[in-house]
């Protein structure tokens, strides 16, 4: 009986491993990336133009903003769709990976929140923008880390 009991959790973990690649490799998983990578990138242009306590092009900040805002909103729309058409059973399986993302995205909404309160104003506050700025590139790098683990052993090859 404790073979068959350790057996079904052998074949659990390795059937939630593949689902596991399936999804990464997936379609949904790998535009959600592009974007996530989208919001990295103009979250550190915003960090580093507003070094120094001063914003020189405050339409430019702005629009960099705008793109952060419309990849975070295409990546919730992906989300949803994609969780949506998941099985009961793949749902409950996804569960506690789902409540981690669930606990970044809110540190990632906040920073975003916090940072269009500060592009609301006719001349936004540099300082604020910058560390929230800061704080969602650090935010998400750390959501990152494992992607960047696996491919590390990659680089030291070479």
């Amino acid at each position: 009986a404790q073979d068959a009991k350790k057996m079904d959790k052998d074949k659990m973990k390795k059937d939630m491993t593949m689902d596991m690649d399936d999804m990464k490799n997936g379609p949904h998983h790998s535009v959600m990336m592009a974007y996530k990578q989208n919001v990295l990138t103009f979250a550190k242009a915003l960090r580093d133009m507003s070094k120094g306590g001063k914003l020189a092009d405050v339409d430019l900040a702005r629009n960099a903003f705008a793109e952060i805002k419309q990849s975070m909103e295409k990546m919730d729309a992906i989300q949803k769709s994609h969780m949506s058409k998941m099985s009961p059973e793949m749902r409950e399986k996804m569960k506690p990976m789902m409540e981690k993302m669930k606990a970044d995205q809110v540190t990632v909404k906040e920073q975003i929140l916090a940072l269009d309160k500060a592009f609301r104003s006719d001349s936004p506050d540099a300082s604020a923008v910058e560390k929230h700025a800061a704080a969602l590139v650090s935010q998400l790098e750390k959501m990152s880390m494992p992607d960047k683990k696996k491919e590390m052993p990659d680089k030291m090859k070479h």
